[in-house]
């Protein structure tokens, strides 16, 4: 097998005009907002500092402020100063924002449950398990990439 081809073939297949919009409505549930507030909910509503958002989901300090500001205009989430430290804002999701996002989850599940029904039993398992070995050798490689560095 021509690996290289294999490889073009595949990166034509995500740059494909359809398939494009297909990516972007699932990546809308893994940035921005979305992606705020399902780290903020998996956080079984404990206040946490926005510099921990910022790590957990590779964004900057700024860009997380800005979306904080954001949720917090729709009542999606709280911000009080720390009582521990008061140099500290905490932020928490609110009732209204857990809704969003338990909304947002199952839309996602949902729509990609659709899908998965429509590949058929088999298919599905067969494709999350490659899917499943391709994030896991890609991870390998970038991190012994990285080592070369």
């Amino acid at each position: 097998m021509d690996y290289n081809q294999a490889a073009e073939t595949f990166l034509s297949c995500l740059k494909n005009r359809s398939k494009t919009e297909v990516m972007s409505r699932f990546n809308k549930y893994a940035h921005g907002e979305k992606l705020v507030l399902r780290e903020l909910y998996k956080n079984t509503g404990l206040p946490v500092l926005p510099s921990d958002i910022a790590k957990q989901t590779s964004m900057s300090t700024a860009r997380v402020a800005t979306i904080l500001n954001n949720l917090e205009e729709k009542g999606l989430v709280t911000r009080e100063i720390s009582r521990i430290d008061r140099r500290k804002i905490l932020v928490a999701i609110t009732a209204k924002g857990r809704e969003e996002a338990e909304r947002s989850r199952k839309e996602a599940i949902s729509r990609i449950a659709k899908i998965l029904e429509r590949m058929g039993e088999e298919r599905t398992k067969n494709f999350i398990d490659d899917v499943q070995l391709f994030f896991d050798l890609a991870t390998e490689i970038f991190e012994e990439e990285n080592e070369k560095v």
